[in-house]
């Protein structure tokens, strides 16, 4: 059995594969993220048909997230690719041997005196020393080793820069070229930065799903607005620690999680959640509980980055996550959370739908719920409730199984095309019955929008028992 949160993986070195890829789907794996940090577009395409591939032989729908770069900053190329800088020592902006390679004009108009420089996740922290007409000095406040294209972060500082680079466009292009699920936005500030990725798709003739990435505090102090723009949101700690206080960061993300629940909005935890399984065979103590309370919190997902993209055991860092998963959902705090975290009533006829067929679960304690949909809406509002049974979407349409494989505690159902109500519940019927997943004399709530087809429409909720002939 599948975990009920979903597991999302940096698809990299270590994973790329297909025998991998297929070991990773069957441990747990829903969401296939793709970083366009790294790689090249070969690379990445050589992942997509290996995922595509393994996905269709296990009969598991799998979600391709294309994370875009944003507008990150970044060093030059180091000479030998790595320097090894002392705490104390000094050095100058720029390139050549002993020298921090920046060149962007952007990060160089903010290095006035007193600002930190930060390298990579804080690996290397430097401090402005001096400015001169032509020369910037820094002094290493934290030693270690500086490398080739680390990502550079300058703490309280907001960049005069577009939200979307030349590259991301062009990535956004290929990404749509090939077919990826969903997005994912970085260093998203505002909810314009988030509508202007979708204009972009839109103007491609696609509607994708947009996760903007919560790394900067001004994306903090304009979340509620993010929220309502965006897809999904990611929390992305590694960054959002860099930008902001560290003591802060758990207290912002159980607020964003609850936001996001509140909005049915589906919810990515990201960054260091089992770090060192990059590695060691096993995550420590303290990551484990990190997975854990995250999903106590109520987020739809969990993250895996270097561990998957290019640790020593990605394989074992699914089935961990899975298994520390699987058991906190199992958990009675895991159900005190929830009633916990219990959501206003809806405000709209659709969310009632959706409200009462998780309520009907509660009650009824039917085999599954049951739902119909072609864009994956009816799912999103089922599975904001956090009901107690498996949520099954039938839909004929294959990218909406893959988007709804991350969403918390639904199983997707690949169908045949349905046009009416009768045909609709057969069809759902006969594919979660050769899938294993019902069997006649199973109770079920179904819930769909009529007329059947018609997109945002959730208006229709009844319980019907899976008969030899379908209902």
């Amino acid at each position: 059995m599948r975990p009920r949160t979903k597991i999302v993986a940096t698809l990299g070195p270590a994973t790329s594969g297909r025998t991998i890829i297929g070991e990773l789907i069957s441990a747990g794996l829903s969401v296939g993220r793709l970083n366009c940090s790294h790689g090249t577009w070969d690379e990445r395409l050589e992942l997509i048909h290996h995922v595509r591939e393994e996905s269709a032989r296990l009969n598991q729908p799998v979600c391709v997230l294309l994370d875009l770069s944003g507008p990150k900053f970044r060093l030059d190329e180091v000479p030998a690719g790595a320097m090894e800088v002392a705490e104390g020592e000094e050095l100058e902006v720029g390139a050549g041997t002993g020298k921090i390679p920046i060149s962007n004009p952007a990060i160089e108009s903010l290095l006035l005196p007193g600002q930190d420089v930060i390298i990579g996740d804080g690996e290397v922290v430097f401090r402005v020393s001096e400015r001169t007409k032509s020369t910037v000095r820094l002094t290493c406040l934290t030693g270690g080793v500086v490398r080739s294209r680390k990502g550079v972060t300058l703490p309280g500082t907001t960049p005069d820069v577009p939200s979307m680079t030349k590259k991301d466009i062009e990535d956004l292009n290929r990404g749509i070229d090939v077919g990826v699920d969903a997005i994912a936005m970085s260093f998203v500030r505002t909810a314009d930065d988030v509508l202007e990725v979708e204009r972009h798709a839109v103007k491609r003739g696609v509607k994708l799903p947009v996760f903007a990435k919560i790394e900067m505090r001004t994306a903090v102090q304009n979340i509620e607005q993010i929220i309502d723009a965006s897809d999904g949101i990611m929390v992305a700690r590694g960054d959002l620690g860099l930008q902001m206080p560290i003591e802060e960061v758990p207290i912002v993300q159980k607020r964003i999680i609850a936001l996001c629940r509140a909005a049915g909005k589906p919810v990515i935890t990201a960054t260091q959640m089992m770090e060192s399984m990059i590695a060691a065979p096993s995550p420590t103590r303290a990551e484990a509980t990190d997975v854990a309370n995250a999903i106590l919190d109520g987020t739809d997902a969990v993250m895996l980055s270097g561990e998957t993209a290019f640790g020593r055991y990605p394989l074992q860092a699914v089935r961990y996550m899975a298994r520390i998963a699987k058991k906190t959902e199992r958990s009675r705090e895991f159900s005190r959370a929830m009633e916990m975290h219990r959501l206003e009533r809806p405000a709209d006829a659709t969310e009632s739908v959706a409200h009462a067929a998780a309520q009907m679960a509660q009650e009824l304690k039917p085999k599954a719920i049951l739902t119909f949909s072609t864009s994956g809406f009816t799912a999103r509002m089922v599975s904001k409730y956090r009901p107690p049974v498996p949520i099954l979407c039938a839909t004929y349409l294959e990218r909406t199984a893959r988007q709804v494989a991350m969403l918390w505690g639904v199983r997707p159902l690949l169908t045949q095309e349905f046009t009416n109500t009768e045909q609709m519940v057969q069809t759902g019927f006969h594919a979660a019955v050769s899938e294993g997943l019902l069997k006649p004399g199973d109770l079920v709530v179904i819930t769909a929008g009529l007329p059947v087809g018609r997109p945002g429409t959730t208006n229709m909720v009844t319980v019907l028992q899976v008969s030899e002939k379908g209902w």
